[in-house]
């Protein structure tokens, strides 16, 4: 099998990029003769004047890798370089992501969606999803698309979790509908000591507000409590980010903050474990754990201080409490199927079940310590679900290698924020957030796709002997 390796490249001026493709490439060469691969190098090397098309370069190259007879593909970046635990072999059925751990980001998956770095296609693969969409610009969501298309043509699956069911379940509206449960004995105990709630939800992205987007300066983040107590407010919520998150306080109020990135409309159990005696809080989605730092699957976080002591004040399901900050009224929209409440000695002490609680304008608690429920419902609804089946995040297929990264100014999301040409960044996330992933791009008739891609080939030079560069414009 020939393996193309297909290098997106534009030469920024002041020598970085030169650089870096002049130790990939020697690199490159020595790691593969040692293991006896049959590749080639392709670069494709923008020379015009327009910013950077990350996107347009990767496909230009791959063309010249299919007409040269290469039997797959590896899309790579030109500042990676590949450890001893990296594996190019041929893909498969599947394409592959294989820089799962980079340097850059202390050898952790940073993103468990992540699809960039180095993947892996075979030449029909590629053209099945129509190749990169060339319609971004500048820095940002070439690769979340490329995994997108893969989703659509089938490629990538989600994995399908047994659920409770068929139940009936209780709608919120996301404006009026809520649960108030005053303070008891029992109640009082949590967030302050170790605890663990459990609910079973399904959150949603209100239609009337903008989903929040990180380069577009208009949009807000916005929380919408699933689970709230007032008061340096502790809570379990879905927000306009598209995940789930949890916020905790410690009694010299330091917030410890985890979320869990989880697409709007999907039915989701939800657990938050927090042991202040172990000394550690995990979040989980579907029974699987999740950092608080990235969203990723990894170790639980560590709790280093007493948490913070609240005076008797109720808990609300479905909106914040009346006089959080602001006041501000946010209300969750979604549905729930239950909630279970667990204290520091792993007793129930409050447990709705919609199929079971519901009475009129009370919540009943089956735990037997009589924590009911208020119930406000006004627009919201009783109604029946098929919960079944729980669809597990979607994750491409991975061989988890180890990339050292070279050096260069930091790209992409820094502090919270888009580096570089902020409104280019912002354009793209628009692109694949608001038309891509809402279906509003046909892939095979994607007129920014791969046989529609339109740009003009400069000229191809060989470089280090065997190699080519292809210059395009775009």
């Amino acid at each position: 099998m020939k393996l193309g390796i297909c290098i997106p490249y534009r030469d920024t001026g002041d020598g970085v990029r030169k650089k870096h493709l002049d130790t990939l490439v020697p690199y490159l060469e020595e790691f593969f003769g040692e293991r006896n691969i049959d590749f080639r190098i392709y670069v494709g090397h923008q020379v015009d004047d327009k910013q950077f098309n990350r996107s347009g370069t990767k496909n230009v190259a791959f063309l010249a890798a299919k007409e040269d007879g290469c039997d797959y593909v590896a899309f790579h970046d030109v500042d990676m370089l590949p450890t001893e635990d990296v594996d190019y072999s041929y893909p498969g059925e599947t394409p592959k992501q294989i820089a799962a751990y980079l340097s850059q980001w202390d050898y952790t998956l940073r993103d468990v969606e992540y699809f960039g770095g180095v993947v892996l296609f075979t030449i029909e693969q590629f053209e099945a999803v129509n190749g990169y969409h060339t319609n971004y610009w500048g820095w940002g969501m070439e690769d979340d698309d490329l995994f997108w298309r893969c989703y659509l043509k089938g490629y990538y699956k989600p994995e399908l979790v047994p659920g409770p069911g068929h139940k009936k379940v209780l709608q919120f509206d996301g404006f009026t509908t809520y649960i108030e449960v005053q303070p008891s004995t029992t109640l009082n105990e949590v967030p302050e000591k170790s605890f663990n709630v459990e609910m079973m939800v399904k959150g949603e992205v209100k239609s009337d507000e903008e989903e929040y987007l990180i380069g577009n300066d208009n949009s807000k983040y916005i929380k919408y409590p699933i689970l709230c107590k007032q008061g340096w407010d502790f809570d379990i919520a879905y927000n306009n980010s598209r995940a789930y998150s949890t916020s905790l306080w410690t009694w010299k109020n330091e917030h410890m903050y985890s979320w869990v990135k989880r697409y709007s409309g999907l039915w989701s159990k939800v657990n938050l474990e927090v042991n202040v005696r172990g000394g550690y809080r995990k979040l989980y989605i579907n029974d699987v754990q999740y950092d608080e730092k990235f969203g990723i699957q990894q170790t639980e976080q560590k709790i280093d201080d007493r948490l913070k002591r609240y005076p008797p004040r109720p808990f609300y399901i479905g909106r914040n409490a009346p006089n959080s900050w602001g006041n501000i009224r946010n209300f969750f929209k979604g549905e729930m199927a239950y909630i279970k409440i667990y204290n520091h000695q792993n007793k129930l002490i409050l447990h709705y079940d919609f199929d079971k609680s519901y009475k009129g304008n009370k919540v009943l608690d089956l735990s037997g310590c009589g924590n009911h429920g208020k119930l406000f419902l006004y627009e919201g609804k009783i109604k029946k679900a098929d919960i079944s089946n729980l669809m597990n995040t979607l994750v491409p297929d991975r061989r988890y290698g180890t990339m050292e990264c070279m050096p260069h100014e930091d790209e992409g999301i820094v502090d919270n924020k888009f580096s570089g040409d902020i409104k280019a960044t912002a354009r793209n996330e628009m692109i694949y957030r608001k038309h891509m992933q809402k279906g509003e791009i046909d892939v095979d008739k994607d007129e920014y796709g791969l046989h529609q891609m339109k740009c003009e080939i400069v000229n191809k030079d060989d470089i280090y002997n065997r190699h080519q560069i292809v210059n395009v414009r775009f």
